[in-house]
């Protein structure tokens, strides 16, 4: 599982391009999140863009899936599947 530090979207913006392609969850003053590796769209727990409005979308390096396109990418069971519906939809 990959580790995520959490970062404003102010600090982040500040980063060295180095620095910028570690692990990151991204909150912005608006309360959305975005999960940053690489610099790309990415996160294989949960979805990779939450809005504050309560939106989500799920990415793997910075491509965009539906749900069930992005648990079959990453081979999820069916008890991770029902889990990940009760969290996030």
């Amino acid at each position: 599982m990959i580790k995520y530090k959490n970062i404003s979207s102010y600090k982040y913006n500040k980063l060295s391009d180095k620095e910028s392609k570690k692990p990151y969850c991204i909150e912005f003053n608006d309360g959305t999140k975005g999960w940053i590796v690489n610099g790309r769209n990415h996160r294989e727990d949960g979805p990779a863009v939450e809005y504050n409005d309560g939106d989500k979308y799920w990415f793997l390096n910075d491509k965009e899936y539906s749900f069930e396109e992005w648990c079959n990418e990453l081979n999820k069971t069916d008890e991770e599947k029902v889990f990940l519906r009760l969290k996030y939809l």
